[in-house]
C-alpha cells in the first residue's frame, strides 16, 4: 500500500505521530539498559508489533527504531559494527508492519556533550549523523525525525547532515523546560533561537517532544506559532514519571493527555503525537477525539 505524502496528509487534516516505544518493548521483555535498536536484529517481530499497534491506533507517521542508532550511541552499547544493519532493518520492519503510515527515519542525540563542555568534536558528530542519514535514506524512509535534542548546536548538526544527503521533510523536535522566562532547553537555548537556527539549517517542520505534558506545552504551542510559518510538531510526555515500587507510571491519564492535545490542535498545531508514558491507547483516543471536531 503506497503511503500518501506528508504534504497531502496535512491538506486533509491533522497528522498523527506515534507514541512511546520503550514502554511497549519493556512489556515484550526489553530489560533496563538493553538497547532497543538491537531488537531490530534479534526480535524484528516485536519491533514490528509495536509499529503495528500504533498504525492501528491511527498514527499517520511511524518513527523507525533508530533513535539511538548513530555510531556513538551504538558504540556505547557495544554494537557499533552493526550500524548499517541496525538502521536498514529498522526501516524494513517499519515498512512491513506499518501499513500505509509514513516511515520517518528517527535520529536522536549522541549522548555526548560538544567541546569544550565535553569530548565530542562537531565535525565528527556531523559525520556520524551523515552516515546514519545516508543509510536511512538508502533504505527508503519517507521523511526524517530529529528529536529529544537539548543542545541546539547538536540539533543543527543533525539537520544539516540529513539535508546533505536528502531533500525529504525533516521534523526537528527540541526538548524544553518551562521557566518563568519562557521555554528553554537544558543547555539554555531559548525557543526562538532554536526555531531560527533549525530553519536556517534546513528543517521544514519543528516543535518539541519529551519532558513536558500536553497542558504544560500549550504556552509553547502558542508562542511557536508566532515564530514560524512552517508546520509545527508537538509530542508531549503523558505527565512526569512516578515510581511506584518497581513500576513506573506517568501523571496524565489518556483523557487528560488528549484534552490538552485537542486544545493544542485548536490553536493551529496539526502534527501531534506522544512521548514518554503515551501508548497506542492514547493515540487511538486522540485520533477518535480529533475526528469529532
Amino acid at each position: 500500500m503506497q503511503p500518501k505524502s506528508l504534504k497531502n496528509r496535512l491538506k486533509e487534516g491533522p497528522v498523527l505521530l506515534d507514541g512511546a516505544m520503550g514502554s511497549l518493548l519493556m512489556d515484550m521483555g526489553l530489560h533496563s539498559g538493553q538497547p532497543p535498536e538491537e531488537w531490530s536484529i534479534k526480535y524484528p517481530e516485536r519491533i514490528g508489533k509495536a509499529h503495528q499497534l500504533y498504525h492501528k491506533a491511527g498514527s499517520d507517521i511511524l518513527q523507525t527504531n533508530t533513535f539511538g542508532a548513530s555510531h556513538y550511541r551504538l558504540k556505547e552499547c557495544g554494537i557499533a559494527e552493526h550500524h548499517d544493519l541496525v538502521n536498514q532493518k529498522a526501516v524494513e520492519i517499519c515498512r512491513e508492519y506499518g501499513g500505509d503510515s509514513l516511515v520517518s527515519g528517527d535520529i536522536g542525540p549522541s549522548g555526548l556533550l560538544i567541546e569544550p563542555l565535553g569530548p565530542a568534536k562537531p565535525i565528527e558528530l556531523k559525520e556520524a549523523f551523515i552516515r546514519q542519514a545516508e543509510v536511512l535514506e538508502e533504505s527508503g524512509v519517507d521523511l526524517f525525525s530529529v528529536e529529544t535534542m537539548i543542545d541546539i548546536e547538536e540539533a543543527v548538526l543533525a539537520v544539516e547532515a540529513i539535508r546533505q544527503v536528502s531533500n525529504k521533510s525533516i521534523v526537528a523536535n527540541m526538548t524544553y523546560a518551562k521557566t518563568d522566562n519562557g521555554y528553554f532547553t537544558v543547555m539554555g537555548n531559548p525557543l526562538s533561537d532554536c526555531v531560527n537556527k533549525l530553519t536556517d539549517a534546513g528543517a521544514d517542520i519543528m516543535g518539541t517532544n519529551c519532558n513536558l505534558d500536553s497542558v504544560e506545552l500549550r504556552g509553547l504551542a502558542e508562542e511557536i506559532l508566532t515564530l514560524t510559518q512552517y508546520p509545527v510538531s508537538i509530542k508531549p510526555n503523558a505527565g512526569q514519571p512516578i515510581l511506584d515500587g518497581s513500576t513506573v507510571h506517568y501523571g496524565q491519564t489518556a483523557e487528560q493527555f488528549v484534552n490538552g492535545m485537542v486544545e493544542i490542535y485548536k490553536m493551529g498545531i496539526n502534527i501531534l503525537g506522544g512521548c514518554c508514558g503515551s501508548t497506542p491507547a492514547y493515540i487511538k483516543r486522540l485520533s477518535e477525539e480529533l475526528k469529532k471536531l
